[in-house]
Formats: C-alpha cells, sequence, structure tokens
C-alpha cells in the first residue's frame, strides 16, 4: 500500500485517532504501532512480514550475543560475525542472479564453467533500508553498552512503517533515544508535518509525474530515436524528477512521522544547489551517504593513509553506493562517475589550493549540476548502452521544441529561485497555518489534497526509491 493511495489515506484517518488515544498506555501505543508496521508491510506481502519478523529476531538475538562478550576479542569476533550474517539476505536477493550472470558471461573465456544454478529470489521491499538499520542497531550495540532493547522495541525499529520502504535510514542510537523520551505518541510540529505532507503531495504526485510521463520515460524507452532536444528535456526533466520524486516521499514520510510522534533525520538539503559534488553529497540522500561514509569510507582508512589513498577509497566507497542501489552495471558507472567526480575535484584543490580558486559561484554551480545530470541518465537507463545512446542524441540535431519545452525551462527555474528560499518559504507556511483553527486547516488540507489528486496521473504513482 502506498503512502498516497486513497486506502492509505482512509486507513490513516482511523489509525492516527485510534494511536493517540493510547498515549497514557505507552507500552499498548508502541505494540499498537508495531503491529501496524507489520500490517501495512503484509500488504505488499505476508512473506516479506514473515521474512522480516525472523530477520529482526536474529538481529536482537546477535545483539544480545555482542553484548554478552565480555573479551574485546570475543564481541569484535561476534559483531563481525553478525554483521556478515545480518547481510546474506539483502546480497544474496539483489545481487545473486548480477553475479550468477556475469560468472556465466566471464567463466567460459577463461576455460571454466560457471556452475552456479539459476535461483529464483525476490527481494523483499525495502530490504536494503531496513537491513542498514539493523547494522546500525549492532554497531550501536558493539560500541557502547546501552541498556539493552527489548524484542518489541527491536520489532519496531525495524518495522518503523514511515522508514520501512525507502528511508531516511535511521540509527539505532538516534531511534532508542526517541522512544525513552516524554513526548513520544503525540503529534510533534503539527503545523510543520502537515506543510511537509502537503508539499511532498505536489512534489511527487503532480510534478515529478508531470516530468516523467511528458519528457522522461519515452525518451528513455527510446534512447536512438531522441534528438538534441528531447535528449536535453529528458536529461533536466529526470534530474528534477527524482528529486521531487524522492525528496517528496522523504517529506510524506517524515510529516508521518512527526504526527507519530518521532523525529526523522534530513535526508535533502537542496542539493541542487551544491558548488561541487562532495557538497551535493553532504545534501543529496544524508541518511546514505552518511552511512556509507560511517561504515564503509572510514572503516576502509578514511583520511587516514595519505591523500591518494584517501581517493582511493573515496572511489571505492561511491562505486559501492552505486551498486547498492541495484545488481546493474549502470548502478556501478554512475557510483563511478560520481567518485571519479569526487577525486578530480580534490586533485584540482590539491594543485591549485582552496584559496587560489576564483570560480564564481554561478559557474561552478552549472558545471556541478551538469556533471550530476549527465550521470543521471546511467542511473536512470536500462544499460550502459542506452545511456550512451541517449547522450549521443545530444549531437543528433536540434529537433523540434515544443510548448512543454518552454514549460519545462520556465519549471527549472521557477525550481531552482524557489530552492533558494525555501527555508523562508517553510517558515512563512507554518507560521500561516500555525494561526488556523482545526477547520480551516481540515478544509484546506482536503482542498489541496483534492488538487494534487486531480493534477496527478490516474492511478497510483510508485515512488522511484521503493525499487531499492
Amino acid at each position: 500500500m502506498s503512502f498516497v493511495s486513497p486506502e492509505f489515506a482512509l486507513i490513516a484517518l482511523i489509525f492516527f485517532p485510534a494511536y493517540w488515544s493510547l498515549s497514557r498506555h505507552r507500552s499498548i501505543q508502541l505494540g499498537f504501532l508495531t503491529v501496524s508496521g507489520y500490517a501495512l508491510y503484509a500488504t505488499w506481502s505476508v512473506q516479506f512480514a514473515a521474512i522480516l519478523l525472523v530477520f529482526s529476531a536474529y538481529i536482537w538475538l546477535a545483539g544480545h550475543w555482542v553484548q554478552s562478550c565480555k573479551t574485546n576479542p570475543g564481541r569484535k569476533l561476534w559483531f563481525a560475525i553478525s554483521v556478515l550474517i545480518s547481510l546474506v539476505l539483502l546480497l544474496t536477493s539483489k545481487y545473486y542472479e548480477f553475479v550468477r550472470q556475469m560468472l556465466a558471461a566471464l567463466m567460459p573465456s577463461v576455460g571454466m564453467q560457471a556452475l552456479l544454478p539459476v535461483i529464483d529470489i525476490v527481494a523483499p521491499a525495502g530490504i536494503s533500508f531496513f537491513t542498514f538499520q539493523a547494522v546500525t542497531y549492532l554497531v550501536w550495540q558493539y560500541e557502547s553498552k546501552p541498556p539493552r532493547a527489548s524484542f518489541i522495541h527491536l520489532l519496531l525499529f525495524l518495522s518503523f512503517w514511515p522508514t520501512l520502504f525507502a528511508g531516511p535510514i535511521m540509527r539505532a542510537r538516534d531511534f532508542f533515544a526517541q522512544l525513552g523520551g516524554s513526548d513520544i505518541g503525540l503529534p510533534r510540529q503539527t503545523q510543520k508535518a502537515i506543510y511537509y505532507i502537503l508539499l511532498g503531495l505536489f512534489q511527487k504526485m503532480v510534478f515529478a509525474s508531470w516530468l516523467a510521463s511528458t519528457f522522461v520515460d519515452e525518451a528513455f524507452k527510446y534512447p536512438d530515436a531522441q534528438t538534441f532536444v528531447t535528449s536535453l528535456a529528458a536529461i533536466v526533466g529526470y534530474s528534477l524528477q527524482i528529486f521531487l520524486d524522492f525528496a517528496g516521499y522523504t517529506l510524506i514520510v517524515t510529516g508521518l512521522a512527526l504526527l507519530l510522534g518521532f523525529s526523522l533525520p534530513i535526508n535533502f538539503k537542496q542539493p541542487y544547489l551544491a558548488l561541487n559534488l562532495q557538497e551535493f553529497w553532504r545534501h543529496w540522500h544524508i541518511s546514505l551517504s552518511s552511512f556509507i561514509r560511517d561504515y564503509i569510507y572510514i572503516p576502509l582508512g578514511g583520511n587516514r593513509k595519505g591523500f591518494f589513498h584517501t581517493q582511493f577509497n573515496i572511489l571505492l566507497a561511491m562505486v559501492i553506493s552505486g551498486l547498492w542501489h541495484g545488481a546493474n552495471s549502470t548502478f556501478i558507472t554512475w557510483g563511478a562517475l560520481h567518485g571519479l567526480g569526487v577525486v578530480f575535484v580534490n586533485l584540482y584543490d590539491k594543485a591549485l589550493g582552496k584559496k587560489n580558486q576564483v570560480m564564481p559561484v554561478v559557474i561552478a554551480r552549472l558545471f556541478t549540476l551538469s556533471y550530476i545530470a549527465l550521470a543521471w541518465v546511467f542511473f536512470r537507463a536500462d544499460n550502459n548502452e542506452a545511456a550512451l545512446q541517449l547522450l549521443t542524441g545530444l549531437v543528433n540535431g536540434l529537433g523540434n521544441t515544443t510548448f512543454q519545452h518552454g514549460l519545462l525551462a520556465a519549471f527549472a527555474v521557477i525550481f531552482f529561485l524557489l530552492s533558494q528560499r525555501a527555508q523562508r518559504i517553510e517558515q512563512v507556511c507554518v507560521q500561516r497555518l500555525a494561526t488556523l483553527n482545526w477547520i480551516s486547516i481540515t478544509v484546506l488540507v482536503t482542498a489541496l489534497a483534492f488538487i494534487a489528486i486531480l493534477l496527478g496521473p490516474s492511478g497510483v504513482p510508485s515512488f522511484i526509491y521503493y525499487r531499492f
């Protein structure tokens, strides 16, 4: 069940009052929230819900084992084994077929036969996100001596439905700290929650859907038939679409979490205003990029082994980040492009020195955004060949411009102008909402939700990051 479906909206009207009514009975309320997470997950697949339950039981036991080890070598060993086992489901369900096909293609060239059998494995929805959250729990248990989490609380953490399907990735330490707070169970920052939900609904249902259906989907379906205008529109359109889709999703679930009494980590800070790729990754999908930094880049050595080894660590971490998105060579290419881009910027800074850089802000943003947009082509394309075909369209002749292309240009300009003022716009809107009574808010929310549905596509569109 999608968060933008009519069914979810109707259930939410019943669920939230029932949830809030239990605020004086903390254990019952959290149990109710846990059951609701499994019920929502079961609407996708009962088998997925069962897998999540078994996986959560293992993680809880593994955390118990790690904490029970008295000697440091024993803790390290149990921790390493626990993390590796926790990754088995993710690696098998997402990457087994990719590895099997790769070996089947490569092994005959060296006179050997690939023996891996064909196995029909379906990756559970949101597996990357709840697996990474499980890893943060094991790290939390290993690094400190926190109060041992109850099994029910661990079930809630991994099935917390605002983050279950597509993040943001919550750290166990932060989530369990909130469980100990006195304000859990009642809505917090209600006006901000309403603003986030409505803004996210428009970003996804109206704008992202329009960009996909008008400029993106057909161009990527027939990449070899594009001209300069249609290729450029597809590249610009997808760059805007993926941000509006994923940032819109994040806004919706952040608002829903606030209504539950929980705060989610910030996942986007206007990344398309970045002056370089390093800044882009500090502002894009922050929960993932910080996870890659803390649990992959730093354990690889980070910047502790000299400048050039640092660049290798950056490149490897970015390739792993790309591969995390899916078992496809296009994601590896996308990650490698970002890794090479970051390394190039670091080499440029080292050669010239940051103090000697005089590139205007507008030019720096334009270069950075152009590189990001071109890399998105590989992220969206079915394969690397299709991505190159679409990029070749940029030199295939001008082609015909239409009114829709003019709308796209105007939309892009307005998008960047509003992005520069996003924080101020949020403050004003939240302040205005705070002056309204509940009747006015109800009418406003109903009217805006109806407009979003009216302007949106028929049916319930899927979020891009559901597939990861």
